[in-house]
């Protein structure tokens, strides 16, 4: 279960697109908290700083976080989604969504991969490639930081699938259990004439949702 982090969200009281540039020069990030059970959604600003922080820590699609609204109650909730500039990469704006004890939420939980050193068919030239997140729905106090997911006796061209993985009763899988979470795939040898050199060799990845691990 991910730890609980605070983050003070502070009014925003003006609109406008020079308002929010000067709010962004000022250090501050616009924000806004919705959910269930909310008659209307809460628009502020938060410390860019304390934010770009958190986020760098990783994975901040399952951190529960406790949120201090401007009207001073707390309330649980998680990031539902940032925005970014494509150019700079700096905040643009955060989403947080409300959490309630009792009630289920859908979230996108990374996958670590454990057992590469000892895994067979990387030890003969395999390719691990791998989901980087899997959907679930769960209980906001089980929200897990990983997904775990053990290759170490996967031979060459093994594979692990989404009905392989053992989780706990609270944390239901919403991906298809046929689809592969893991593979450690044989390199394809691409034969092409390069009048007398040296024949090519390709490592080609499987699925639109793998990659393989460099």
């Amino acid at each position: 279960m991910s730890e609980l982090v605070t983050i003070v969200m502070e009014p925003r009281v003006k609109s406008g697109k020079g308002a929010v540039g000067k709010l962004r020069k000022e250090g501050f990030t616009p924000c806004v908290f919705y959910g269930p059970e909310l008659s209307e959604p809460v628009v502020g600003k938060v410390d860019t700083a304390r934010v770009t922080r958190l986020l760098s820590a990783g994975h901040w699609e399952t951190m529960r976080i406790s949120l201090k609204l401007p009207s001073g109650e707390e309330e649980m909730c998680i990031i539902r989604e940032i925005q970014r500039n494509p150019l700079t990469g700096k905040l643009v704006h955060i989403d947080f969504m409300r959490l309630l004890k009792g009630r289920k939420v859908t979230v996108y939980v990374p996958v670590r991969v454990l057992g590469k050193e000892a895994c067979p068919g990387i030890k003969e030239g395999g390719v691990l490639e791998n989901l980087h997140e899997i959907e679930v729905e769960t209980l906001p106090m089980t929200i897990p930081e990983f997904i775990e997911v053990d290759i170490s006796n996967l031979a060459l061209g093994g594979m692990i699938h989404v009905k392989d993985l053992k989780l706990g009763e609270d944390l239901s899988l919403l991906a298809d259990p046929e689809e592969v979470v893991a593979i450690v795939a044989v390199p394809k040898i691409v034969e092409e004439e390069t009048g007398g050199e040296e024949k090519e060799v390709e490592v080609v990845a499987k699925g639109k949702a793998a990659k393989a691990e460099e």
